[in-house]
């Protein structure tokens, strides 16, 4: 996975290697990363409705909304033209 951390590639640079290496233009990479952070939180935002609703127990899936919030924020700044 992408990291932060010194030494390592971007999300940026992971993509254009791929491209590069499979020959396979990678045209409106935005769109697909957002749309992947939608189906996250719409995944994450399904589990916390059974939870919070009694459909399930673990508690564990109380912490599911702050999830829904990152990656609703992740989007904005993806469809803000922010770096991703």
């Amino acid at each position: 996975m992408p990291t932060n951390a010194p030494g390592m590639m971007t999300r940026k640079e992971l993509v254009e290697q791929y491209a590069q290496i499979t020959g396979k233009a990678i045209d409106n990479f935005d769109f697909y990363y957002c749309f992947g952070l939608f189906r996250l939180a719409v995944i994450a935002q399904q589990i916390y409705y059974r939870f919070y609703h009694g459909q399930t127990k673990d508690k564990r899936f109380a912490q599911l909304v702050f999830a829904v919030v990152i990656l609703e924020k992740a989007a904005q700044r993806v469809v803000a033209g922010e770096s991703w």
